[in-house]
């Protein structure tokens, strides 16, 4: 069994624009600044036992990553099958300037849409979903920290908890909440999503 803790970075600039960042990026905000702390202190005060902190090496998230390896008294790893989906000629944009069609398509309706010169969440999902099966046989570590993005992990929680992509759009979750399931031979058990209790102060 590997337990796996699965964070989403902390608000950015672009966030807060209602800007799509797919693997473009942007700089966190003041709030996000604190958010981060939050959610350090957090898993800091929990009984994890983190062996290892893996992190989309986007700035958002290696930021989180970096944080967070340090608390746990471990090296970050970058691992670029953790970035966010791809959005291609949509990053940059913000979601008044898509095509109607496409807004619904992306977050609402259609994994497998592919943005113009991006991947579809499903593709993104299920590069996500490989990186941990791979890191599930190998079993260095009990317990692992990973650093994503909210499209892939709706993607991939969608995954796990309901054994297909299509219900992405249930598994919204705020910055710098996080997840824990356990994988089993990969498969899922117990997971708890969109943990964001700490952030409560901040409102």
């Amino acid at each position: 069994m590997m337990q796996v803790i699965l964070v989403r970075h902390a608000e950015t600039e672009w966030n807060v624009r209602g800007i799509i960042q797919g693997q473009s990026d942007s700089a966190l905000t003041p709030r996000g600044k604190r958010q981060t702390s939050a959610l350090l202190a957090a898993l800091t005060a929990s009984d994890y036992r983190v062996g290892c902190v893996y992190a989309s090496p986007l700035g958002r998230a290696w930021q989180m990553g970096q944080r967070l390896a340090e608390s746990f008294c471990c090296s970050p790893i970058a691992e670029s099958a953790l970035k966010e989906q791809a959005f291609g000629q949509f990053e940059g944009m913000s979601t008044a300037q898509l095509p109607p069609n496409a807004v619904k398509a992306l977050f609402k309706l259609d994994a497998e849409y592919c943005p113009p010169g991006g991947e579809s969440l499903s593709h993104a999902s299920q590069r996500m979903m490989h990186f941990l099966y791979n890191l599930e046989k190998k079993r260095h570590h009990q317990t692992i920290c990973i650093v994503s993005h909210g499209r892939v992990s709706q993607g991939v929680l969608s995954i796990l908890k309901s054994g297909s992509v299509d219900d992405f759009s249930r598994y919204a979750q705020p910055n710098a909440s996080y997840s824990v399931f356990d994988l089993i031979n990969g498969r899922c058990d117990t997971l708890r999503w969109g943990i964001a209790t700490h952030l409560r102060h901040l409102d």
